[in-house]
């Protein structure tokens, strides 16, 4: 069972929400909810091409949703970092003043509770790493696992062992956004994504908006780039953001779990309670520690139409991946 904490997974510090949120194309400025003053942004599907919509069933989403104007409370490129409170009974009132033109406001809440009025469509998990006191360096990460699950980890780096890390942290962005942004756009390619047009306007904005808090590790693989992984130190987590990568030299490398490896090295450098792994890949991240955190899509529309199209998708067609969760630590006595 996926636990319900909504504790499990802070949310970024206020201040640098504000300032990204604000810098990204799409922002809205505010709209009351539920007794709130929340940032919203214009909401656009980029490259829709089936991972969390049937493909036969694209055509058919596409046209019914073309010219439905959709806002979503927070920012659809600052996924796991903001989640709205909701009133379960308030309905549609809790949106005193509806915005004019658009006919779906969505918004990423934690839990999967009943929103009176609302559509709820549950979310694949946020996965979350606890960083324990005791993990002083990441080698006793790994001595917290049985020989199972540490020989995996061992493996994953030893195939990866010749491909270079580099912290880029420090770089101007144009030194690494246009070969990184090509690799992000590689990789999700085969995905639906609610991402700006522009990769590169996108991670730009992270570095310009985060400065130091913002941190880009690039893999070079005789001397070619074949992939990156970037991450925000916030003040409680860090939180794993964007990654791109060749397909073919990451199957070979593992590079997924190597690069999420580097992540949870840097969360224990840094001396945070927690990693935030983001959703996908659930089962692979629950074999490095990471637990679920339950969280769904709640859709808000005043249109009968719109309404009666969301739950169809939502009872017929919206399906989460299967997977079975981990325990890779020892059990603390």
């Amino acid at each position: 069972m996926i636990p319900n904490a909504p504790n499990a997974l802070p949310a970024l510090t206020s201040d640098r929400f504000l300032a990204l949120q604000s810098a990204l194309p799409g922002a809205k400025g505010w709209i009351r909810v539920n007794g709130q003053s929340i940032l919203h942004a214009d909401l656009a599907l980029q490259r829709p091409t089936g991972r969390y919509v049937s493909r036969l069933l694209l055509p058919v989403v596409n046209f019914l949703l073309s010219g439905v104007a959709i806002r979503t409370l927070g920012h659809n490129a600052l996924p796991g970092l903001f989640f709205p409170t909701l009133h379960p009974k308030k309905g549609l009132k809790q949106i005193p003043i509806w915005p004019k033109g658009y006919k779906l406001v969505v918004a990423n809440v934690l839990g999967n509770t009943d929103i009176h009025e609302a559509i709820v469509v549950p979310a694949e998990p946020f996965m979350v790493l606890s960083i324990r006191p005791e993990w002083a360096t990441f080698d006793d990460y790994l001595a917290a696992m049985p020989t199972k699950y540490r020989t995996r980890a061992k493996r994953a780096i030893s195939l990866a062992e010749g491909c270079e890390q580099v912290d880029l942290s420090q770089e101007e962005p144009e030194t690494w956004v246009p070969w990184a942004s090509g690799l992000l756009k590689q990789t999700l390619r085969k995905k639906t994504v609610t991402l700006p047009a522009s990769l590169e306007v996108l991670l730009t904005t992270y570095k310009e908006q985060l400065g130091d808090a913002f941190r880009i590790y690039g893999y070079r693989n005789e001397g070619q780039w074949v992939g990156f992984i970037t991450a925000i130190v916030d003040h409680e987590a860090v939180h794993a953001m964007h990654m791109g990568f060749e397909p073919i030299y990451a199957q070979q490398a593992q590079f997924y779990q190597r690069s999420m490896m580097d992540l949870v090295a840097l969360a224990i450098e840094e001396k945070r309670a927690c990693l935030n792994m983001g959703r996908t890949a659930t089962e692979i991240k629950s074999t490095m520690g990471a637990v679920p955190v339950e969280n769904s899509f709640v859709f808000f529309t005043p249109r009968p139409l719109v309404k009666w199209m969301m739950q169809v998708y939502a009872q017929r067609f919206h399906h989460l991946p299967s997977y079975t969760l981990r325990s890779p630590f020892k059990q603390l006595s």
